[in-house]
């Protein structure tokens, strides 16, 4: 845990500085995007007084007319400013902050935020994973994106990040994966995240989004702000974080890696495996997507929202059904939902596996709730499943030392997550993995990187004022 004590802004005062704009710091003789007009008039310039001696030639007064002039040019001007910004600290090396869920990463993230070793707003989160981590939680209030405690306790490893972006803390996310994970196509996406009825919506028509009950058109996102995201396959020679990065950048950019970036695996394949479930929720929670119509060119904003509405009919339906069987456990006194949005062919197939389920596992064994959370990652296209081979770690190790070589500037912070006790990155790999990570780490950065990496899964102590 950290033992300083220092927290982030409050609620309110966090919202009154995300919704005021940034100005740079005041500038003397500043030219350029740093020199800021305003209202307030500039002191009288301090110059050199000069006598005139009615007896000095005509060369020689030209000389002392030049020297005014010339003085003139140099003495620098006061520039006012709307505001001016704090300062920010630098830590004395990169500090690596490693967690085992990938969540708790945000725990340094708004420490750092707090600290001043990241500017409150518009920060780039670079971010090496198998899984977007993009999903929205239906049951947090977009309001509480500014509640630190709120966002540590209430967040998990797949929607931690969209709480920062609707704050504002990062504004562009880049999406580093292999060319094994497709839950978002690689491009870049820019859209408007916002809020709707307190909750967080994007106006983004990506099958990701729209499978997740969470698109909504612009106009009806509140508080809207316009954020990037872009998605690059990492197993490539051609990668180049110039692309996305440059000196801009400096003091304002995080490195997030999670370990199951080279090798992952999909827990729910194993869940009541002798019943073939996760095959069957494939078949149950399919919805029909509007990808296709995109493509040809079709697909309008209405398509969008009927999509978006059509599959979160489809999830809360599911959603009771699951529920009901978690505290009855049988289908008696279940209302049958809408055949418009469970057909009876996904009835009957809710059916079926509920008796697979039952024939293969003891009732008590039988979880509900679960089986909806697993069947909820099946959208159209799931999540990935690659255990890696060692000639595999080998060429993603290649290809993660070369991104960091070509870096334009260095991250403020590198945070970390094992995934190992969810399932997601192997076991039998993950310590390998972090192993060669924070030696390429080592060995690109040398001695700019912190010596001892921060292991908050181990419980080691840390304090930000002190990296």
């Amino acid at each position: 845990m950290e033992s300083d004590t220092t927290e982030i802004e409050s609620t309110a005062a966090a919202a009154a500085e995300l919704q005021t704009p940034l100005q740079s710091e005041s500038v003397v003789g500043g030219k350029g995007e740093d020199k800021v007009e305003g209202d307030a008039t500039p002191p009288p310039h301090k110059r050199q007084k000069i006598e005139k001696d009615d007896d000095t030639d005509a060369d020689a007064e030209e000389a002392k007319e030049k020297q005014i002039k010339e003085s003139e040019e140099q003495v620098p001007q006061l520039v006012a400013v709307e505001r001016t910004q704090i300062s920010l600290r630098e830590f004395n090396r990169i500090p690596v902050f490693i967690v085992d869920y990938h969540n708790d990463v945000l725990e340094f993230i708004y420490r750092c935020l707090a600290s001043r070793h990241l500017p409150l707003e518009r920060n780039v989160l670079v971010h090496f994973d198998s899984h977007p981590d993009l999903v929205v939680d239906r049951d947090i209030p977009a309001s509480a994106s500014y509640d630190k405690d709120v966002m540590l306790n209430e967040l998990s490893i797949e929607n931690w990040i969209m709480p920062t972006l609707y704050a504002g803390h990062f504004n562009r996310v880049v999406w580093l994966k292999n060319s094994w994970c497709q839950q978002i196509p690689t491009g870049k996406h820019q859209f408007k995240i916002g809020h709707k009825e307190d909750r967080i919506g994007v106006d983004c028509p990506l099958d990701y989004f729209i499978s997740e009950g969470n698109y909504c058109t612009s106009d009806e996102l509140q508080e809207a702000r316009s954020v990037e995201l872009q998605v690059h396959d990492a197993d490539s020679e051609a990668l180049d974080p110039a692309e996305f990065l440059s000196e801009k950048d400096a003091g304002a950019f995080i490195l997030d890696i999670d370990l199951d970036f080279f090798s992952t695996s999909n827990p729910f394949l194993e869940i009541y495996k002798d019943a073939n479930c996760y095959e069957q929720l494939t078949e149950i929670f399919h919805f029909e997507s509007v990808e296709p119509a995109k493509r040809a060119g079709t697909a309008t904003v209405a398509d969008f929202c009927a999509t978006a509405e059509k599959r979160q009919k489809q999830l809360d339906a599911l959603k009771r059904i699951f529920w009901h069987l978690e505290e009855e456990r049988s289908f008696e006194g279940l209302e049958r939902p809408d055949e418009s949005v469970i057909t009876p062919q996904v009835y009957a197939k809710i059916l079926h596996l509920a008796e697979q389920l039952q024939a293969k596992y003891p009732d008590d064994e039988i979880d509900w709730l679960l089986i909806f959370d697993s069947g909820s990652t099946t959208d159209n296209n799931g999540l990935p499943h690659h255990i890696s081979t060692t000639k595999e770690l080998e060429d993603y190790f290649g290809h993660f030392k070369r991104f960091l070589q070509r870096l334009p500037v260095p991250p403020v912070a590198i945070t970390m997550a094992h995934s190992a006790r969810d399932d997601y990155c192997p076991q039998d790999q993950v310590a390998f993995i972090e192993e060669q990570v924070l030696r390429l780490l080592r060995e690109v950065f040398g001695d700019k990187l912190h010596e001892k990496a921060i292991l908050h899964y181990m419980d080691d102590p840390w304090d930000v004022m002190k990296l």
